[in-house]
């Protein structure tokens, strides 16, 4: 008899600790005093505001926590002066490209977020919640200017390809998913354009558009990046936000169906571009890239920092990232919490303390129940963790009700639907509609298919359950595999009386396992039962000796195995 594993559904589940008893308080202010978030320039401290969650100490100075952003603002500054901005470049007026600045500034769209979903982390006073898009926005007129030519949008793709022919493109994180995809700084050809044309256009197209917050010579670029979106190299990101006071999105081009990007809080959800048009921003809006479904769909993505204004707020939350990367979390914490004091109105924080939480042994589902409740109902990646934060704890209606909200915020979350079918009766047709999701992370449909396969199995079909173990590595790509995939494919084809094919899977299983694992050598005794049963159908008389029949074995199961099952039973 094969025995067959539990099946183990390939997702992640964040650590949890025992919860502790919290009550919300908040204090009665004047409401002129209800302020969703501080602009100050860095020679003038943001003020702290007195709506702060219960669970954080409101009475401890932060001014060191203030003169650390400051000095992390100067550095970011200088980095970002490094990788984006050349002396020489800006030698010549930015008001070189007037005329046709403002050709493009008189077709500009102007989308309005709704100001129930606007979180910005600082200088809220100066920007306003608007996404504004040159004219070309969702099939626009075909005559108007775009800001780049269709020749130098072709010149930046193939600058692009020409850095990466002969190999793979690299990828970029976006949340849970890699998309093929560069820093512009580590692509020297498309640096060398992108310098030039922060300077004749993107900054001087910023200023007007945001005149009360910067001029053109007081923006620096924070960092930028090309993508390269595919049905195979990453078909969309996650949901996030930008780390820059002001982003921008520029339609390089491609052929490609599908795409734009989604807008939190933006009446039609999606903006799309025709080549060569921006879309400009504050960077605290929720966005994501919509997944490519056929083709190849480059764009440039960017945030913004501004010279002279010291984001506090943002500043310190990365600084608290960085530390929780080092596991200092109770430094880490105290800057967070500081960041929390400026503006307790934007979400962004609540998260990377959650974790601070839990790496000093702290419940976070405080932290993560104030964001969600009092903060941003609609922050996914807050809905999420919470939910998975629920279902350790056995809150199931609790923890439905977060992920419910994660997809009617994203109807492609796939993580959400795996874990609903993991706390609902229909897991099956959650499982079904990852695999119809388009852009769904590899790991994730490889996951539901491995479940499908399970059901199929259990309903003694083993053609189906097949069928879904097979699907699911093909999710993976070529130059990946899965154990847990792999070794029930060779308990179905052992099933099925498939011993070729068993074995060639159970010994692919052994090797991506350590021989330390726990399944290692229940692994290589399914081998062994399947190549006894090869053996017997081979030489149906039996072997002169028993160590004719061991070397027979030894060449089915391999040598190297043969011996490792053999030393495992001495033991």
């Amino acid at each position: 008899t094969i025995i067959r594993p539990q099946r183990i559904i390939i997702i992640w589940i964040l650590i949890d600790t025992p919860q502790l008893q919290y009550f919300i308080t908040m204090m009665f202010l004047p409401f002129s005093f209800l302020l969703f978030g501080v602009s100050q320039a860095s020679n003038s401290p943001p003020s702290l505001s007195s709506r702060i969650p219960a669970f954080i100490d409101n009475t401890e100075p932060i001014e060191d926590c203030l003169e650390m952003a400051k000095e992390y603002h100067r550095k970011a500054i200088q980095s970002a002066m490094d990788s984006y901005y050349f002396s020489s470049a800006f030698s010549s007026s930015p008001a070189s490209n007037e005329e046709e600045i403002n050709d493009i500034i008189m077709k500009t769209h102007t989308l309005h977020v709704p100001s129930k979903n606007w979180r910005l982390p600082d200088l809220n006073s100066e920007l306003k919640p608007e996404i504004k898009v040159t004219h070309g926005a969702g099939g626009g007129d075909d005559s108007s200017t775009p800001l780049f030519t269709a020749e130098e949008c072709q010149a930046l793709i193939d600058a692009a390809e020409a850095h990466f022919s002969g190999r793979e493109w690299t990828t970029l994180p976006s949340g849970s998913f890699d998309v093929a995809g560069s820093w512009i700084k580590n692509i020297p050809a498309v640096h060398d354009w992108f310098n030039r044309m922060v300077q004749h256009r993107l900054f001087p197209l910023l200023a007007r558009e945001f005149p009360e917050f910067c001029s053109a010579n007081e923006l620096v670029v924070d960092n930028s990046y090309i993508f390269k979106y595919t049905p195979e190299t990453g078909r969309r990101t996650g949901i996030h936000t930008d780390s820059g006071c002001l982003s921008f999105t520029i339609a390089v081009g491609g052929d490609y169906e599908g795409g734009g990007t989604w807008m939190d809080g933006y009446d039609e959800g999606t903006v799309t571009m025709k080549q060569g048009h921006v879309t400009i921003r504050p960077g605290g809006i929720r966005h994501c890239g919509q997944a490519v479904t056929k083709g190849t769909r480059y764009i440039i993505g960017g945030f913004c920092m501004h010279r002279n204004k010291v984001e506090h707020c943002r500043m310190l939350i990365n600084m608290g990232n960085d530390l929780l990367g080092q596991r200092q979390a109770k430094k880490a914490r105290k800057v967070l919490e500081a960041a929390i004091r400026i503006n307790p109105n934007f979400d962004g924080s609540y998260s990377h303390l959650a974790e601070a939480y839990e790496q000093l042994g702290l419940d976070p589902i405080p932290v993560l129940e104030h964001c969600y409740h009092h903060v941003n109902p609609r922050n996914s990646e807050i809905a999420y963790t919470l939910g998975m934060k629920y279902m350790k704890k056995d809150r199931t209606e609790d923890a439905i009700e977060c992920f419910t909200v994660c997809l009617e915020l994203d109807p492609h979350d796939v993580e959400s639907m795996m874990s609903l079918a993991q706390i609902t009766e229909n897991n099956e047709q959650w499982y079904a509609r990852i695999l119809a999701t388009p852009g769904a992370a590899p790991l994730v449909v490889a996951s539901a298919c491995s479940q499908l396969g399970a059901l199929w199995g259990n309903r003694d079909d083993t053609a189906k359950e097949i069928e879904y173990y097979q699907k699911g590595l093909r999710a993976l790509g070529p130059n990946s595999d899965n154990y847990e995939l792999r070794y029930s494919l060779a308990c179905s084809y052992a099933s099925s009386e498939d011993n070729d094919k068993a074995i060639e899977a159970f010994q692919r299983a052994l090797q991506l396992i350590d021989s330390n694992h726990t399944n290692y050598v229940p692994t290589l005794q399914n081998l062994y039962r399947v190549a006894f049963k090869q053996i017997r159908q081979l030489h149906p008389k039996g072997f002169a000796s028993q160590e004719d029949m061991i070397d027979a074995l030894k060449q089915i199961m391999g040598n190297d195995n043969y011996q490792r099952l053999a030393a495992s039973n001495k033991k």
